[in-house]
C-alpha cells in the first residue's frame, strides 16, 4: 500500500461579519479599526476559492507490514525527483 502527502496553496475571498462593544460609538470603532484578523465569534462567509498549487508526494511503502520508502517522489507539477 503506498502512501502519498498532498500540498495545497488555495486563496479564499470571503465575508466576514464580526460586533464591537465598547462605552462609547468612538471606542467601539476604534476596536473594529484595529482588529486585524477576524475573532472567534465572528461570521465568515466563504464566496470564492482559487487553487493557486497542489502537489502530491509519495511518501512511503509499506512491505509485508513494513514500511519503506519508495525513493522516489512525484509531483503534480509534473515530473519524478530522487530522494538523495
Amino acid at each position: 500500500m503506498f502512501k502519498v502527502l498532498k500540498t495545497s496553496i488555495v486563496e479564499f475571498s470571503a465575508d466576514v461579519e464580526e460586533f464591537f462593544d465598547g462605552e462609547t460609538i468612538e471606542e467601539a470603532t476604534k476596536k473594529a479599526h484595529y482588529q486585524s484578523m477576524p475573532g472567534e465569534l465572528a461570521k465568515i462567509n466563504i464566496t470564492d476559492c482559487k487553487v493557486v498549487k497542489e502537489a502530491i508526494k509519495i511518501v512511503g511503502k509499506e512491505q509485508h507490514g513494513s514500511k519503506k520508502s519508495s525513493g522516489t517522489e512525484s509531483t503534480a507539477t509534473g515530473g519524478e525527483q530522487k530522494n538523495v
